[in-house]
């Protein structure tokens, strides 16, 4: 179905949350924990992934950080993240309705920031 998400009685196209973490353990650093992270919040969220995780660092003097990649079958979750800060930006977009305090949860499982907010967009 093209518009399966129903939000206010309406039937939508997506779900896009933006989720902020700041402040977060040393796992924001390894590339390693972070596709971990990636494929294990594919499943949390009951979704599908599309081929690998891809993860690289990259970036000069504060702006060093990792940038992840994981395409889903109802589209697609990006991470990037702050090396000095210890800060993450998270994006979760799909057709297919998930739970953004499942995000949450998850991030606080593997990074354990110390404040995480998200605001959720929902396209029409």
């Amino acid at each position: 179905m093209y518009k399966r998400i129903m939000h206010e009685g309406k039937a939508c196209y997506g779900k896009h949350v933006l989720v902020h973490m700041e402040r977060c353990n040393e796992n924001i650093l390894s590339i390693e924990v972070v596709k971990d992270f990636m494929t294990k919040l594919v499943k949390d969220i009951d979704m599908v992934a599309f081929g690998e995780c891809h993860c690289y660092r990259f970036g000069d003097g504060e702006e060093i950080g990792l940038s992840a990649v994981q395409l889903i079958y109802t589209s697609s979750i990006t991470l990037h993240t702050n090396d000095l800060h210890r800060e993450g930006y998270l994006d979760v977009f799909s057709c297919k309705d998930f739970s953004e305090e499942q995000i949450k949860q998850s991030i606080i499982d593997v990074f354990g920031p110390e404040n995480v907010q998200y605001q959720v967009i929902i396209r029409e």
